[in-house]
């Protein structure tokens, strides 16, 4: 046996109990193995020094049967050589983004490289499966329904000059936006342009922003802080009939925001504040892989641009940001956790021009044409940019 001692376990090898039961799971190679008692005591004795380890195993498990797991956990990748270790990808990227938690390689390389099907064979699964597509929106109009005003065409500035001209804003003004432009915002991030139906998969929805297979799994929910003819409170916006409904009335909106954003106090006088959810169910039904993770998230940041130009053309300050609590939102959204997740938050408002955004030692790049438009900060005046810098 003295060649196994050579071995090491594979550098993203995680073991996990699924119905109390341990799983050996290779995320980089997509591949997962239920063992038992024996093959477990196996694998502990090569985090440390296995040819102690392994003798001392010898007393309770026989050495053909200990070689025979060996042979199995080399064939299947769990033990590699350790030059092969040293030179693994998968190695460095474990060694490197160490410091983020093994939660952040395992999803990474569980969905990485996934192994998509053609059209023909997942049309055939399709055709075989009895199981109807989840609805492709959420509608409360029954209990509900402020219906919102037609979109407007956003002709009052070119795309160009949306997409040179947003910036991350972080001073607003107490002031209400308008309904309509209220109702540009959602209707172009998340509302409906047409349906048409498929072969396979039901229904579809078409919309501005594209979705991964069509799912549209994402549901916004915008909370009012000032806009005309509006309580302040959290709504659901309906894409089907382009309306809301009020989920819960809230007299003090920034009490929750400011807890919900982790104190980012200065979005709080944003007019509206968007959290963006994701149905599991929806995305779920026709892909069934890890890189389903990466869809959710792949959506959400299509939607969240076509807010953040919407809200530019509209010649408002928009903001965007990833620190949330999801507990909170979901527990206020009324959403388990489970089926839908908060994903995401944007927010759109009166921009405070005079506010405190300055930044220290701007330089225009090179590569921008003399007529573009350009939202540039502030500069900071020598002495404080000198405080600043050092």
């Amino acid at each position: 046996m003295e060649d196994i001692y050579k071995y090491k376990l594979a550098p993203d090898l995680v073991i996990t109990y699924v119905n109390r039961k341990p799983q050996l799971r290779i995320p980089s190679q997509h591949r997962r193995f239920e063992v038992d008692s024996k093959v477990m005591s196996v694998v502990s004795a090569f985090t440390g020094n296995p040819e102690e380890t392994l003798h001392r195993l010898e007393k309770t498990i026989s050495k053909n049967t200990i070689q025979a797991i060996v042979n199995k956990l080399i064939d299947v990748g769990v033990l590699i050589s350790a030059n092969e270790q040293k030179q693994s990808q998968t190695s460095e990227i474990v060694m490197e983004w160490a410091e983020w938690g093994e939660s952040t390689w395992f999803v990474h390389l569980e969905s990485r490289d996934a192994n998509y099907k053609s059209s023909d064979e997942v049309g055939e699964e399709f055709m075989e499966s009895s199981e109807s597509p989840p609805p492709t929106y959420k509608c409360n109009c029954e209990k509900s329904n402020i219906t919102l005003p037609k979109p407007s065409t956003l002709s009052n500035m070119t795309i160009s000059d949306a997409l040179t001209l947003r910036r991350t804003y972080r001073n607003f003004l107490p002031e209400s936006i308008k309904l309509q432009e209220l109702s540009d915002l959602l209707y172009y991030t998340g509302g409906i342009l047409f349906t048409n139906s498929t072969r396979f998969f039901g229904r579809v929805a078409k919309k501005v922003a594209p979705s991964p297979g069509g799912r549209h799994a994402t549901e916004l929910y915008p909370v009012i802080n000032n806009c005309e003819g509006l309580e302040r409170g959290i709504y659901h916006y309906c894409q089907k009939h382009h309306a809301l409904h009020l989920l819960s009335k809230m007299d003090d909106v920034k009490s929750f925001l400011g807890e919900a954003l982790y104190g980012q106090d200065y979005f709080l006088d944003a007019s509206v504040t968007v959290f963006y959810t994701s149905v599991i169910d929806r995305i779920k039904w026709k892909y069934k892989g890890a890189r389903i993770y990466r869809l959710m998230h792949y959506e959400t940041a299509h939607y969240a641009q076509n807010f953040l130009l919407a809200g530019t053309a509209h010649n408002l300050g928009v903001f965007t940001t990833a620190a949330f609590k999801e507990s909170l939102v979901e527990s206020k959204l009324g959403i388990d956790g489970v089926h839908e997740v908060a994903m995401y938050v944007t927010g759109a408002g009166q921009k405070d021009e005079i506010g405190p955004y300055a930044r220290a030692g701007i330089e225009l790049s090179e590569n921008v044409p003399a007529d573009f438009k350009i939202a540039l900060p502030k500069a900071l005046s020598s002495t404080a940019e000198q405080k600043l810098l050092g």
